[in-house]
């Protein structure tokens, strides 16, 4: 479309500028645009406007060069001078190029439907002590370390209600009389009890404070039962709009589940909420009608007949587990498995699905099996062998539910999730979590990108594998035009922070992934930094600042500025630049700008004689001379990776410059 209606503008520039230059305009007109030549496009504009400046055709055109070449400060400037010249332009189309306001209503109002947020808090809410309770590290959580949880959960779909017990099982880290769990005040509770004897306890929001009738003195074990009951919430939205999910599948049967990652697993058990405190491992009771299944986290261990109308479903997880991925899933279920032989190593796989989609997953589900082994060898072997890797089928759409997945993609051979056919996204996507994000955890929310921008780019690593480098460049391409730039992949920490507001967690965090391999510009170096980074730090909880130290170290090399620009800043790099014509070559002037000094990065050009260059660049003005060369064209997200040269295809906006200082 696009080239179709420059040449109609070119056209009308031609009409507009005198029958004395036709040919001329034409011809470099066409041939610019043709060559992708922008550079030439956009010159070929200057001297239309030298001729007529109220020429707004050859502004629109220009301005279409500039967002090519990713200069979109002076495309935006252009498209202005566009329209006041009555080029009929989409208003939509001007926004959303280059009114930061214009995406940031649309963001917010996504993100935040029923919340006000305030520029000084960086468009987030204006946060209160709720949300400090439920989000830092206070000295009652900290004291103590929580070694095991005994969930018993009895469910109640007729009346969406549920009666349950927690016994929570922790060691002291620090003398104390006093600790904080977490229950959202939906619940009443019975009674918290330690030793058989009934504690006090205080709730403020959805924090309880338990008082213990002496000091508790580091190093000592311990355990409370909290009993409660009460009507959780239910989600509004699920996975991403967290809750209770109450559901019929289509024939009319129970389909009950519960997602709450951001939301908190306080929203339906009581805990400490907060990431930085996985349990060693874990036990999820669920009781419901007869005549349904319970599917939990890890194995199976026993099913009791609680009376002639519910039956109990018991699961023991063997490893950590953070406290969003405890779940659980009732329907009619039923199982099958597969297995994953590698050497020395086997993997079970387990599936429960609904009864009427049996034949269906089991030819569906047979892709999982290139997509772990594939990260087996990326990141370490799966990390929960003894559990097994599991996919359940869900109401929503996927979740990584640690071993038993949640799954809810239709069986779809992707349709517009990724250019090939062969593989489901949510398969691909949400088996990484098993280890990025399920065991590797961030510490904080503020920290999730490490969940999300490690198992968005895990998956363009198995379609690289999968299909070569062109899939890679295609797929990381096509998600990187949602990168909206709104709020830092990484902001406020110690409150909860819908940390996924924009979704640029996911895509802008992949983006980071890949500019730091094109940065190392050693592969082997590259897979082996995220391969050792995922094995040393299984199990764990990690910060932000974990990794870039890890990564620093690994490479020998300090990007601390690089990291600090992706995750800290909603501004982009700015490539600076400007070039002339000496005889046969040409002279390219370059530095990155709106950076902290110690940024260094690569980009990659396309000469006019297709050569592609890898073209290293820091904070000071360098210059090269490309020999036999009349123009030359950006490798970027506006314009395309084809051709590129290995590790060249960064993500940054350009800015020409007359002068350099």
């Amino acid at each position: 479309m696009k080239k179709t209606v420059s040449i109609l503008f070119f056209l009308a520039v031609i009409l507009n500028a005198g029958s004395q230059t036709i040919d001329t305009l034409w011809n470099r007109g066409i041939n610019s645009f043709s060559q992708k030549n922008y550079h030439g496009l956009s010159a070929y504009m200057d001297s239309v406007l030298v001729l007529n400046p109220t020429v707004g055709e050859a502004y629109y055109n220009r301005a279409l060069a500039k967002i090519n070449l990713g200069n979109t400060e002076d495309a935006c400037a252009d498209l202005q001078l566009a329209q006041q010249y009555e080029t009929k332009i989409s208003k939509d189309f001007i926004e959303y190029q280059c009114d930061p306001e214009f995406i940031r209503k649309i963001m917010i109002k996504e993100f935040y439907k029923n919340e006000k947020v305030y520029p000084q808090t960086g468009y987030r809410p204006l946060y209160t002590r709720a949300d400090t309770l439920r989000g830092a590290l206070r000295p009652e959580r900290t004291c103590f370390d929580v070694t095991f949880y005994d969930l018993n959960v009895s469910i109640f779909p007729d009346t969406k209600k549920i009666k349950a017990s927690n016994d929570i099982y922790f060691k002291v880290v620090e003398p104390t009389k006093t600790i904080q769990i977490d229950l959202f005040d939906d619940f009443k509770i019975s009674s918290i009890t330690w030793n058989h004897v009934s504690l006090k306890w205080r709730r403020e929001f959805n924090a309880l404070f338990i008082e213990f009738p002496q000091t508790l003195n580091a190093g000592e074990r311990h355990s409370i039962k909290v009993i409660y009951r009460g009507k959780p919430m239910s989600a509004p939205n699920p996975p991403w709009d967290g809750g209770f999910v109450w559901k019929k599948d289509k024939n009319r049967n129970l389909w009950l589940g519960v997602a709450c990652e951001q939301l908190g697993a306080s929203s339906w058990w009581p805990n400490k909420d907060h990431l930085s405190d996985k349990p060693d491992s874990m036990q999820i009771s669920i009781e419901i009608p007869a005549g349904y299944q319970a599917v939990s986290n890890g194995n199976p261990r026993k099913v009791e007949k609680v009376s002639d109308r519910r039956n109990r479903f018991t699961w023991f997880i063997h490893y950590p587990i953070n406290n969003y991925n405890a779940t659980f899933y009732v329907g009619k279920y039923v199982s099958f498995s597969d297995t994953l032989i590698e050497g020395k190593d086997t993997l079970r796989m387990d599936y429960n699905v609904l009864n009427y989609n049996l034949d269906t997953a089991k030819m569906h589900f047979i892709q999982a099996r290139d997509v772990l082994a594939f990260y087996n060898k990326a990141f370490g072997f799966y990390p929960y062998p003894e559990d097994g890797f599991g996919l359940v089928e869900s109401s929503y759409e996927g979740m990584e539910h640690q071993t038993a997945i949640a799954y809810g993609h239709g069986y779809k051979k992707n349709n517009d999730d990724y250019r090939n056919k062969m593989y489901d996204y949510i398969i691909v996507h949400e088996a990484a979590h098993e280890w990025w994000g399920n065991s590797v955890t961030a510490k904080d929310m503020a920290d999730i990108w490490i969940h999300e921008g490690f198992a968005t780019y895990a998956e363009y690593m198995f379609l690289e594998n999968r299909f070569g480098k062109d899939e890679y460049y295609y797929e990381l391409t096509d998600k990187s035009r949602y990168i909206f730039n709104v709020w830092p992949m990484v902001q406020h920490r110690d409150v909860n922070e819908d940390a996924f507001a924009s979704n640029d967690v996911y895509n802008k965090g992949a983006m980071m992934l890949h500019c730091l391999r094109c940065i190392i510009n050693n592969d082997s170096m590259f897979f082996g930094l995220i391969h050792e980074f995922c094995v040393q730090h299984k199990y764990m909880t990690v910060t932000t600042d974990d990794f870039i130290a890890y990564a620093n170290n690994y490479v020998h090399m300090d990007n601390t500025s690089f990291f600090k620009k992706f995750l800290y800043d909603t501004k982009i790099p700015v490539l600076e630049y400007r070039f002339k014509q000496d005889g046969h070559d040409l002279v390219l002037t370059y530095r990155w700008a709106e950076v902290e000094k110690g940024f260094s990065m690569p980009f990659g050009i396309q000469t006019d004689t297709q050569k592609a260059l890898r073209i290293e660049a820091g904070t000071t003005w360098q210059e090269m001379r490309i020999p036999e060369t009349a123009w030359f064209n950006f490798f970027n997200i506006w314009n395309g990776y084809e051709g590129c040269a290995d590790n060249s295809y960064t993500y940054y906006h350009t800015r020409i410059v007359k002068t350099v200082d």
